[in-house]
């Protein structure tokens, strides 16, 4: 996975990149080698194995939860070694947190010692070096990609996973676009559980990138990245949810609720988006909460249209004791969604005080929500109570 913005490498240093100070020995990653053969490795004290657990744990490889914190500790162990893994993946940490000025520093670090290691045949440093050449000024997209293609050729799947979507893409005059080889390449990637290549797919089949779009294909791809914990997965699965299209069954709820992961996780679009959501557009329209504590947990395997089932039978206590603050709590986020039937309802609790304070302005708002998107109830309504408003 490539980092959003390109930053500016001394050219100085690119030209001095052959040097390295510290000889590594024969330590090199292989397809063989387990997950917890790299843990054990790293944790017996070794500088390559403790680099290399920093950026699994970074970008989620041979299916690990992504562990951000966890990364940093083992990249900076590998840093106090003189290891290239240590500052690549702090480079990369440091991109993630916006410290573009300490990416610098640890990037030029890493281009002066990784490429004696990728020289060597290590698909690892040759990967890591083409995401150096893909996104730091200068950028070398020509010779990324041969270290690309001889990373992945020696099996490394993030690697694969990295050409592979490219593959599904191409780059005008450089690579040739080739949706077989891309898929091949990913499907490599995926049976080797690499959560670039799980997410990658999962994006290709949400934006049509070299497939055809499919939401429900996208969203199986998500989900899989989302139980390595990845951030950015929940925010796209989140989105997918809420927005309910392309055959997905609508669920606020869930959407929310990966939303509000992915931003205590210091996603920055998740926090925009639920910032937004809160006082938009009819989510500028807040009601001060009358439930008490212990109020009830919406099930969030629930669709949309599950959940508006259970809020009106806590609403008309048919099929559920009534309970008006149940109710709303229910109606609430699908109002909010924009579902007209839930902004009727929270409109006619808020005109009425059943289930949240009485407020005729608030009702109003709701109210108009719904009848325009076409809820008859809501116009008859607002024609029926307009003197109150």
């Amino acid at each position: 996975m490539f980092n959003t913005f390109k930053i500016l490498l001394s050219l100085s240093l690119l030209a001095f990149s052959n040097i390295s100070n510290t000889v590594w020995g024969a330590e090199r990653w292989s397809p063989k080698i387990s997950y917890n053969e790299i843990v054990s490795k790293a944790q017996a004290g070794s500088a390559y194995y403790q680099g290399l657990l920093g950026i699994y744990l970074r970008s989620g490889e041979a299916g690990s939860k992504v562990n951000v914190e966890l990364s940093r500790q083992w990249s900076e162990a590998a840093y106090a070694k003189q290891h290239p893994f240590g500052s690549y993946n702090l480079a990369n940490l440091a991109m993630l947190k916006g410290d573009f000025e300490g990416a610098t520093r640890l990037y030029q670090d890493a281009a002066l010692r990784l490429p004696r290691l990728a020289s060597d045949g290590d698909p690892v440093a040759m990967y890591c070096m083409g995401e150096i050449n893909f996104q730091v000024i200068p950028t070398d997209v020509k010779r990324a990609l041969e270290r690309f293609k001889k990373s992945a050729e020696l099996g490394y799947p993030q690697a694969q996973a990295t050409i592979g979507t490219l593959y599904l893409k191409g780059l005008p005059g450089l690579l040739k676009r080739d949706i077989k080889e891309g898929i091949t390449l990913l499907s490599k990637a995926v049976v080797a559980k690499s959560l670039t290549a799980r997410f990658n797919l999962g994006m290709a089949y949400y934006n049509g990138d070299g497939v055809p779009k499919d939401d429900l294909k996208a969203s199986q791809w998500l989900k899989l990245a989302v139980m390595q914990d990845f951030s950015e997965a929940k925010y796209s699965l989140g989105l997918l949810l809420i927005e309910g299209e392309g055959g997905i069954r609508k669920n606020t709820n869930e959407g929310l609720r990966l939303l509000k992961e992915a931003a205590s996780q210091d996603h920055v679009m998740a926090k925009e988006y639920l910032k937004k959501r809160e006082g938009f557009d009819p989510s500028k329209i807040s009601q001060p909460s009358t439930q008490p504590q212990g109020a009830t947990t919406v099930n969030s395997s629930l669709n949309d249209e599950e959940v508006l089932a259970r809020a009106r039978k806590y609403y008309t206590g048919v099929g559920l004791p009534q309970d008006y603050a149940k109710a709303h709590e229910l109606f609430l986020p699908l109002a909010r969604g924009g579902n007209p039937v839930a902004a009727r309802f929270v409109g006619l609790m808020a005109l009425t005080g059943k289930g949240a304070k009485r407020n005729p302005a608030i009702a109003k708002e709701w109210l108009s929500v719904a009848a325009q998107k076409g809820d008859k109830t809501a116009q008859r309504l607002l024609e029926t109570y307009k003197s109150l408003f």
